[in-house]
Order: C-alpha cells, then structure tokens, then sequence
C-alpha cells in the first residue's frame, strides 16, 4: 500500500469515530465567523457522472483518465497553440492519473482545470522546453527537478494563454507536513501560498490528528487567509467574504482541485 495512502486512511478511520465530522482548525483569526460550504460529489471514477457542487460553484464537465488509457486529447477551446497541448498530453504520459474540468458559477463563462498525480519532474521536465511556471514553483521549493510525487495542476481562466499552476510535492507533506508549504502561481508575483491543516477543533481547542492531514489553508502573497479546504468525509470549502468575484472563482477553482486529489494506487504486492 502506498505511504501516503495508508497515512490518509489511517486518519479518516480516527476521524470517522466520531460521532460528528470536526471543523478543521484553521490558524488565521478571520475564520472565526465564516461558514463553510459543504461539498458534493466529491468522490470521482472513470465512470463517475455526478458533479463536483459548493456554494455557487459546480463542474459541468469532469473526467478522469487513468494512466493505462492511449490517448489524451483536448482543443483547450481552440484557444492554445498545439505546442501546449502536447505539453498536456505529456503531462498525462508522466502522471499516474490526470482529470480535466470546467468550473462554472451559473453566470459568467467557465474555466478550465487540468490535474495530474504522482508526477515525476525529472521524467519530463529537463531539457523538453516546456513553457510552465513550474520551474520557478521547483526553484521556490528547493527541488530543483528531484520531487518524484508531486500533484501538478493547471487552472486556465477565460481568454487566458498561461494557465496558473498548483504544485504539491505529495512526499514532503508525508515526511513534514508541519513545515510544508506549497504553492499557486501565475508568476513570481501573483501567487498563493498552500499549507497542510494537522489539527481539528476539539471542546478544549484545536487537537492534533495521529496520522495524516485533513485539510489546507490557502494565503495570498502578503500573508492574509483567502481560502480553505477540509478533507474530511465529504469536504468542505471556506472562502473569505471580502474576496472579489475574479478572486473568488479562482479559488474555488483550487479548492476544487485540492478536493479532487487521490493518493497513488494501492500496491497490494508492496
């Protein structure tokens, strides 16, 4: 069984002993009052239909490729070049299983999400030329090209020819979730920050879980709370009020790919 899987299930099983979910224990004092919004149709396979729901947001199209299929295709709307869509066929290649879907509010146009698990940087970032941000995302981290399980993610906003980009080396949340800090970025300025959640909120304040994670917290680039995501059971998404719309759809976006993320398969042989 994969590590991080079994650390994962191991944390659900305590959590699921209680009577109720716990609210995660988040660490900025903003959160305090705000409510979260429960989530649906978290769980996803191959053949899995029902859409991802939270607050105003919902996918109108979800699908997962597992590593076996042939082929991955997309015309991105026809809206970029040929050279990027091979970057994401190559992507989906590396990776042990990918997922493309649209975000919508019900009012404006939709966005575009790509997500790849247990992505090797090595097996396919050096010398290919590809034109992603994740380099400056490995340089920020101190990986160079050496993470071997990373969750990379791709959130294409309307009209947009670069997409912002999610990396999490999934390796070093299990080794040191306490000091791990991920990131989302457009460039070297415009990015967000994405810590792992460890504690939940007990009668006598937050309590630390035996094994595992149950959430992430996200900051802008000055620090402050902007969004969060409990993984517990079915999940929920905080979302801060005083975000503008542009802001708000792009974080739902990321909360939405945080929720969508599986560990590596099992190995029964391991």
């Amino acid at each position: 069984m994969n590590k991080f899987h079994w650390l994962l299930l191991s944390a659900a099983l305590y959590l699921l002993s209680s009577c109720t979910a716990p609210r995660i224990a988040l660490t900025d004092a903003s959160w305090h009052n705000t409510l979260g919004y429960a989530v649906e149709g978290r769980t996803q396979t191959v053949l899995q239909k029902k859409p991802l729901r939270f607050g105003e947001f919902y996918t109108t199209s979800l699908k997962t490729s597992s590593k076996k299929s042939s082929v991955y295709t997309t015309d991105l709307d026809g809206r970029l070049a040929q050279r990027h869509q091979n970057t994401l066929g190559l992507l989906h290649e590396r990776s042990q299983s990918s997922r493309r879907f649209r975000l919508s509010n019900g009012r404006g146009p939709e966005w575009q999400v790509y997500t790849f698990t247990h992505l090797n940087a090595s097996s396919y970032f050096v010398g290919r030329n590809l034109e992603l941000n994740f380099s400056w995302l490995l340089k920020s981290l101190g990986l160079g090209n050496k993470t071997e399980n990373s969750y990379y993610v791709q959130v294409f906003e309307p009209g947009a020819d670069r997409p912002w980009e999610l990396l999490l080396d999934m390796d070093a949340i299990d080794l040191n979730a306490k000091n791990y800090m991920g990131y989302f970025a457009l460039n070297d300025e415009e990015y967000y920050t994405i810590k792992p959640v460890l504690h939940v909120m007990g009668k006598n304040g937050p309590s630390r879980i035996p094994f595992g994670l149950v959430g992430y917290e996200i900051s802008n680039a000055e620090g402050k709370a902007v969004a969060a995501v409990s993984a517990i059971n079915k999940g929920v998404v905080y979302l801060q009020d005083s975000l503008m719309p542009h802001e708000r759809f792009l974080m739902a976006n990321l909360c939405a790919a945080l929720l969508l993320y599986e560990p590596a398969s099992i190995d029964m042989e391991g």
